[in-house]
């Protein structure tokens, strides 16, 4: 059988959707599975070929850059080409969206007749007539239960796999970055995501600072600062201040971090990928998240998490960069709640 996965994306948008992944394997042992997804020329994102290559869970992509009619006229020929049996559609877009009528009829053209996942997927309300937001399910699950709705198995809510097979190739990777290194001393690890594509999202420097600087002092703990080249600036001040600490943020790319994170006893970061990729490799988190959209939607998945986000008037506002507020949600979240969180956590640990 041969099985066409439609997804695009950055880093979070592709392990929120792994859960998805290992449903389609399960449900389809024997196929022959491709991701088909996009390239945005001059922007710099992380790739799902970044993701999920050694993960065992996709066979073969293909790549079209984004907006390009040309592209998408040669796309239809390859898809034809392809004689896809099934389309397994990962779109975060619903069936009364107009980018969901316009997929149907391409996919169609491409003459792929099985299409799971665009039929009677309804929209989630987003509305800020009623406030405070009511939760919403999570993405992760919110894929699911599209392959649900058409006659896949699933595991329940909140219980599906976010293993990448993470292994030897990858733990080799950090043994070599690490052997130039000083040593931690057998100390715990910290994993810090002071960092963020959004303005709004970043909570300040010198409050990760503050909360660093106590867990090193009560836990003896080794911080390690993950991310992308953006984060290296934040991370070598906050490695400077605390006299310890590893940067392999914008060194290592993200399987070798995933391996990484893996060693370390809790995460502490912003809403990011890199927060994603935490939960993915079995750290409990302590997010904190703006109020910008409803809650529950981006949480870290799977239990034994802790999630620090403050309601305000005008949340769901969806901004990216808030400047008439000056972003007082993710601003209203205090050292001292955070640490609490923090220290919560490792009593369970």
């Amino acid at each position: 059988m041969n099985v066409l996965v439609y997804h695009i994306g950055s880093l979070g948008d592709t392990l929120v959707a792994v859960p998805a992944l290992w449903a389609i394997r399960d449900n389809f042992p024997d196929a022959h599975v491709t991701m088909l997804t996009d390239e945005q020329p001059g922007r710099v994102r992380v790739q799902v070929q970044d993701v999920l290559d050694g993960s065992g869970l996709i066979d073969d992509y293909m790549v079209y850059p984004a907006g390009k009619s040309l592209a998408m006229a040669r796309l239809l020929l390859q898809l034809r080409a392809g004689k896809f049996d099934c389309l397994i559609y990962l779109i975060r877009a619903y069936a009364t969206d107009r980018r969901c009528w316009r997929d149907t009829l391409f996919f169609k053209l491409a003459g792929i007749k099985r299409r799971i996942g665009m039929q009677k997927v309804g929209k989630p309300s987003t509305t800020r007539a009623s406030l405070p937001l009511a939760p919403l399910p999570h993405m992760a699950d919110t894929l699911l239960a599209r392959l649900q709705t058409a006659g896949l198995k699933t595991p329940p809510a909140g219980q599906g796999r976010m293993n990448v097979g993470i292994g030897k190739r990858e733990q080799d990777a950090v043994a070599r970055w690490r052997s130039g290194l000083p040593d931690d001393g057998g100390r715990p690890w910290l994993a810090l995501g002071p960092g963020a594509k959004m303005p709004c999202k970043i909570w300040p420097a010198e409050r990760y600072l503050a909360v660093a600087e106590r867990l090193v002092a009560e836990y003896d703990f080794w911080p390690v600062i993950f991310g992308g080249p953006g984060e290296r600036e934040v991370g070598e001040a906050l490695i400077r201040k605390l006299g310890r600490g590893y940067l392999p943020a914008g060194v290592l790319g993200v399987r070798d971090s995933m391996a990484a994170m893996e060693r370390c006893a809790l995460f502490l970061g912003n809403d990011t990928g890199t927060m994603h990729m935490a939960a993915a490799s079995g750290v409990r988190c302590v997010a904190l998240f703006t109020s910008r959209q409803a809650p529950g939607v981006w949480y870290p998945y799977g239990d034994g998490h802790a999630v620090l986000r403050i309601r305000v008037h005008c949340e769901g506002c969806m901004l990216e960069d808030c400047v008439k507020e000056q972003m007082k949600c993710i601003q209203a979240i205090s050292v001292e709640q955070v640490l609490q969180a923090c220290q919560s956590l490792i009593k369970t640990c």
